[in-house]
């Protein structure tokens, strides 16, 4: 009988480690501690997450545009949140007034012209459908790739809420108590932020998200929520913003305000501005489902206690 080659061996080994992975895979697969996405390197939720979830801002417009059918005009209002790259574009112009003052203003036209062409859409036939949900499907996994790397990222959580909630914008559309989920798990690692008042925001953007969702649910035909549980929510909402205001005033005791750019703090004030008007319309939606409510109590506590009618006798 021959003996076996090292070829042999090794090639044995290699059979031996295939059916291992193979009886092994399907045990893999469903823990779900190893379901996508990973973590490579720990850079989800690290500073290194937070800067390129705002680069991620940049691809996600491109991809959004594309697919909603138009091209991207960076004068038009849109309602989504695109702050990374508004900073970008902020920081940019004033690097351009500062080290590029002496560039002709023909030159200067055509690198922005350049820029403009690399994200324009040339061809002559309109988008079909099928390319559109290509590209809305595109754009709702790089917002979810951006959220693992910074949940505390206010536009990319909330376009990721949208897409979501949303069917038409999102592929993937959940179900309310699984984007009630995703909100609360926003708001408790945004709440564990200490050192930063805006990640309150996004926290109270979250809450109130869920007070939406909740409220709709209520209007429904099938509410699975009480009056109750809203007034619970509107009093989460309530500790982030407190939250925010109470980190903004030891920001603004130790000057971190003013390191930030004039950009970056309108966009916070801003946010504030929205999420408390937010706040108080649904406020006033809790009051009147609250109005509305008591009728129906009324009328159903008074159908079981009111008295017996006296039987006649015969």
């Amino acid at each position: 009988m021959p003996l076996l080659t090292p070829h042999t061996h090794t090639a044995i080994l290699f059979g031996c480690g295939a059916m291992m992975l193979s009886f092994s895979a399907h045990h893999m697969a469903r823990n779900p501690e190893l379901d996508t996405p990973l973590n490579p390197l720990g850079i989800n939720r690290s500073p290194y997450g937070e800067v390129i979830a705002m680069a991620a801002q940049g691809p996600i417009d491109t991809y959004f545009h594309n697919g909603s059918g138009h091209e991207h005009d960076h004068d038009h209002a849109h309602d989504h949140d695109h702050s990374g790259q508004h900073e970008h574009e902020h920081k940019t112009a004033q690097a351009s007034k500062k080290g590029s003052a002496a560039l002709p203003d023909q030159l200067r036209g055509f690198i922005d012209r350049l820029a403009a062409a690399s994200t324009a859409r040339n061809n002559p036939r309109p988008v079909t459908s099928a390319h559109q949900f290509y590209m809305r499907r595109k754009t709702e996994d790089k917002l979810r790739f951006a959220y693992n790397l910074d949940p505390a990222h206010y536009g990319n959580y909330n376009s990721y809420h949208l897409f979501l909630t949303e069917s038409q914008f999102g592929t993937r559309r959940l179900l309310t108590p699984t984007a009630i989920k995703l909100a609360k798990e926003t708001i408790d690692y945004c709440l564990a932020q200490k050192d930063d008042p805006r990640p309150a925001l996004t926290a109270a953007a979250a809450a109130s998200n869920i007070l939406e969702l909740m409220i709709n649910n209520v209007r429904g035909t099938t509410p699975h929520f009480s009056t109750d549980h809203l007034k619970e929510a509107l009093a989460v909402l309530d500790h982030c913003l407190a939250r925010h205001h109470e980190l903004s005033a030891q920001w603004l005791a130790t000057g971190n305000w003013s390191r930030l750019s004039t950009f970056r703090i309108k966009e916070t004030q801003e946010r504030l501005h929205f999420i408390t008007k937010v706040r108080d319309a649904e406020e006033k939606a809790i009051h009147l489902l609250e109005m509305e409510s008591k009728p129906f109590q009324a009328i159903q506590a008074s159908t079981l206690t009111a008295p017996a009618e006296p039987q006649t006798k015969p």
